[in-house]
């Protein structure tokens, strides 16, 4: 029944972290500790645990370390109140399977009662109770003798779409709202109660025929429409369509170097150092029949992303040469866009050739309970609607592949599931998976075993440290040349690798072929140590000479402290000129830099003059 309400507002604020501190377990239970011994009606206590699995899956960790979470194979955020009631979970796994999800279950409901204790043994003042709207019981029996009737017929006839059924639902509450008996009472009390009698009605149908307001039955799932490689530009595509949720992915390959490198800051805090794989989820405002203007990512989205990300992520291949941008766009929405993207996003994976372990796909499950009967009259629900979704108790997106769950979500607007709900739940996601599996496996069940022709070809070279030094001198410009001529990325792989990406087989040879001569003229500089070469004087400088060497036109440095045996400032002092040639000991290479080293201390005419002068 609709109620009164505050604005209430926990600000959680990190004061001091040691290194394996984790600030969302302890964000969480701070939370729900200040609003349990609050005077707000917080029907507590409720806390977090995380539990994670090694990668054999027989060894749990109960609030595990930094190192303990790297080298896990399952990790799993749980929030629940008293008798084993779960109010959230997240969960990032490595095809985790079924019954290993139990077992961690069981391991967070036995360590968790320990800190609702603890914040039932910090006391706190008495709850204020919320009263209920005097007027709201004469508005909603008002809307229930003038529209209940109505509003049945319409969650009952599977013929409308979603925007259908919206339209006419909005009809009826224009109509009513126009009425006199309800002229008296504020507009927003009125759609409050509208609101509340609209999902009465859907839940009440649903819970007493079991069957749904588009005809389904609790199990059921929308029709799928599924295309693969419907542009032959792109690296890989495709079309996932379920009901009118419909997703289009599209996955592009570039060189390493676009790979994403997080901050010094995320890396402490345990971010991966290099992400090559990265998937942006965009909800355009034409997605719900909406008109907006553009605008940057919001939470929803990133959230949603994310979540679709984490469930691709383990299955993606290591050691993959290329960067990899998976964009998932929603063109339409009913519900569970997120896991649409999960399984449009791995068919364009697969369609573009990416070696992925499984195939992998997502389902949302949702739940509608009887008011007064919550824990034993209830109806689990697969592959929900929106209406469903803002109508019902719970919205538990979860993915996998044939194997098991590699990522979850759950979000319940009830006092939470008990654990039979939560296992029925599991139960329904893991068949439900299996089902869009099948119909993915039908369209493609396997990586391209070619990639495209218009993939870009990638080419790793190891190329020695002073011909580096000349590819990437002078801020790069043979480098950037090149790249301007062909088209083709030169990138840093290592200290002694570097990786060409080129759009095509022609314009790597060419790169190559422009490469090879730049790099010629340092390849043919090659004496035996310390001999003596003649060198010429291109340049004078305040630090030392240019010259160049016989059979090159390379420039080499020789810095003044080599160009004497005593101290000099200046090259002048010795009498130096542009155009002079002079005898140099050939040492070879730096290890480091690979720059030549050249030096004229060792030859007996090296002196400088005002020590010849006190000499005499």
């Amino acid at each position: 029944m609709p109620a009164n309400s505050y604005e209430t507002q926990v600000i959680c604020k990190p004061l001091a972290l040691d290194e394996n501190a984790d600030q969302i377990m302890l964000g969480i239970n701070a939370a729900s500790s200040a609003l349990h011994i609050s005077s707000a009606p917080f029907n507590g206590p409720l806390a977090a645990i995380r539990v994670s699995m090694d990668p054999r899956g027989k060894i749990f960790h109960v609030n595990p370390g930094q190192e303990e979470l790297k080298a896990s194979s399952m990790n799993m955020i749980v929030a629940m109140r008293r008798n084993q009631k779960t109010v959230m979970i997240e969960l990032d796994g490595e095809e985790t399977r079924g019954e290993q999800l139990e077992e961690a279950l069981d391991v967070a409901f036995q360590n968790v009662e320990r800190l609702h204790v603890a914040m039932d043994e910090l006391g706190g003042i008495e709850k204020d109770e919320l009263p209920e709207k005097t007027t709201t019981m004469e508005i909603l029996e008002i809307l229930e003798a003038l529209a209940r009737e109505r509003i049945y017929y319409v969650m009952t006839d599977s013929t409308h779409d979603k925007i259908s059924r919206d339209e006419e639902i909005k009809a009826i509450m224009e109509d009513v709202i126009g009425t006199e008996a309800l002229q008296p009472f504020p507009p927003a009390d009125i759609y409050q109660c509208w609101s509340f009698l609209v999902k009465k009605v859907l839940r009440e149908t649903t819970l007493s025929t079991g069957i749904r307001c588009d005809g389904r039955r609790p199990t059921d799932f929308r029709p799928i429409r599924i295309q693969v490689d419907m542009y032959k530009k792109l690296h890989g595509c495709s079309m996932f369509q379920r009901g009118q949720t419909q997703v289009m992915s599209t996955v592009t390959f570039d060189s390493p170097t676009a790979a994403f490198h997080p901050d010094s800051v995320a890396q402490l805090l345990g971010s991966q150092r290099k992400k090559s794989f990265m998937l942006h989820y965009e909800f355009p405002s034409f997605a719900t029949n909406d008109i907006g203007a553009s605008r940057s990512l919001n939470r929803r989205e990133i959230g949603h992303g994310a979540l679709a990300e984490k469930a691709l992520k383990p299955l993606f291949p290591t050691g993959f040469p290329y960067a990899v941008r998976l964009a998932c766009q929603v063109l339409e929405s009913n519900g569970s866009s997120s896991m649409a993207s999960v399984c449009g996003g791995s068919l364009a994976l697969y369609d573009a050739g990416v070696p992925m372990k499984n195939a992998a796909a997502g389902v949302a499950i949702g739940l509608i309970s009887d008011e007064n009967e919550p824990e034993t009259n209830y109806k689990v629900l697969t592959d929900i609607l929106g209406i469903e979704d803002y109508a019902g108790d719970m919205d538990f997106k979860i993915a996998g592949t044939k194997n098991g769950f590699t990522a979850a979500q759950l979000d319940v607007k009830n006092d939470g599931l008990t654990r039979q709900q939560l296992r029925e739940s599991l139960d329904a996601a893991r068949a439900g998976i299996d089902h869009v599996l099948g119909k993915m496996a039908i369209i493609r069940d396997r990586p391209r075993e070619q990639p495209k022709s218009t993939v870009p070809i990638i080419e790793s070279m190891r190329i020695e440290p002073h011909k580096r030094v000349t590819l990437f001198r002078n801020n790069g410009y043979n480098c950037k040349l090149i790249e301007a001529e062909t088209g083709v990325k030169i990138s840093v792989e290592d200290e002694s690798n570097i990786s060409l990406l080129a759009p095509s087989q022609e314009k790597l040879q060419k790169a190559l072929s422009m490469m090879n001569g730049v790099l010629e003229s340092n390849t043919t500089l090659d004496f035996a140590f310390g001999s003596i070469i003649q060198a010429e004087i291109v340049e004078i400088m305040d630090r030392g000479v240019y010259v160049t060497l016989p059979g090159s036109s390379q420039r080499v440095l020789i810095n003044n402290n080599h160009l004497s045996l005593h101290p000099i400032r200046h090259p002048d002092v010795l009498g130096l000129k542009v155009g002079d040639k002079m005898a140099c000991t050939w040492f070879g290479r730096d290890e480091h830099t690979g720059n030549i080293r050249l030096s004229r201390k060792t030859l007996a005419g090296a002196s400088h003059p005002a020590t010849q002068q006190k000499k005499k």
